[in-house]
């Protein structure tokens, strides 16, 4: 049986709403200021976190038209750590991701992988292309992606991530809400799986997950059903691009399984 892990979207998301909600949490986000205290059970270290005085980054669903399309079977959501530059407020989709400039490195890795994530099965893998159509950005394997950082305002290159950390701390109520407006069937932490675990206890009081999942992948309840959670490098790594990909698909496809045989109990 071939299985996506497709599932309806919530009954109060389309574009129009993602759009109007999706602006007033920004809005709400960008207004924010204050400190983080060190906390040894987040791993987290003391900073300052002003979004009013930082360059702010928005980010998100990719194409509202494709992601929000019944036709769209899977929808897989990058919780990365950060984006930065500019000297003005911008949006990583409208700026970035949907420009049809050359694509860098770091995306043309997360096309494939969209490319993946949307036609791997719990039966098959899909095969790993080379010279896949993912020359520039705004390709249409991007389109079917979301993609959310934990760090919005006044990022680097190389954050540590205690930092990324804090941000997640700090922001944890509004990056939830996010990722509740994004609606995602599945979610590939992008090292980022201790900032998600931050997310949802500090959010919603709970523990996400055992520590030390040797599986690699888990499963969270958001907007009252199941989504795939599936812990992973960051695309920016150094390892080969077919590395990257099968270890990925083998740990997708394991999850698949899994609620498979869930769902047949």
């Amino acid at each position: 049986m071939r299985y996506y892990a497709a599932m309806e979207h919530t009954e109060f998301q389309d574009k129009g709403r993602y759009f109007q909600k999706i602006n007033a949490l920004f809005a709400d986000w960008k207004r924010q200021h204050g400190h983080v205290s060190e906390n040894s059970e987040y791993s987290v270290v003391p900073i300052e976190i002003d979004h009013r005085s930082n360059v702010f980054i928005r980010d998100g669903v990719i194409c509202l038209e494709q992601w929000f399309s019944p036709s769209q079977k899977a929808r897989p959501l990058f919780l990365l750590k950060e984006a930065y530059g500019g000297n003005e407020d911008w949006d990583l989709v409208e700026g970035y991701l949907t420009s049809q400039k050359k694509i860098t490195k770091m995306w043309n890795r997360i096309s494939h992988w969209t490319y993946g994530l949307m036609t791997t099965t719990a039966d098959c893998i899909a095969p790993y292309i080379p010279d896949l159509a993912v020359g520039s950005f705004g390709n249409s394997y991007l389109r079917q992606a979301a993609a959310v950082n934990i760090r919005k305002s006044g990022g680097g290159k190389n954050s540590s991530l205690d930092v990324i950390r804090s941000y997640a701390a700090f922001d944890a109520k509004r990056l939830l809400e996010q990722l509740q407006l994004c609606d995602p069937t599945a979610i590939v932490c992008c090292y980022t799986g201790s900032a998600l675990d931050i997310i949802w206890k500090a959010a919603t009081g709970s523990v996400v997950r055992t520590p030390y999942n040797e599986s690699l992948y888990y499963t969270i309840r958001l907007n009252q059903r199941d989504v795939l959670v599936l812990d992973y490098w960051h695309p920016a790594n150094q390892y080969p691009d077919i590395m990257n990909y099968y270890s990925l698909m083998a740990i997708y496809q394991m999850a698949l399984k899994d609620r498979e045989r869930k769902y047949a109990e």
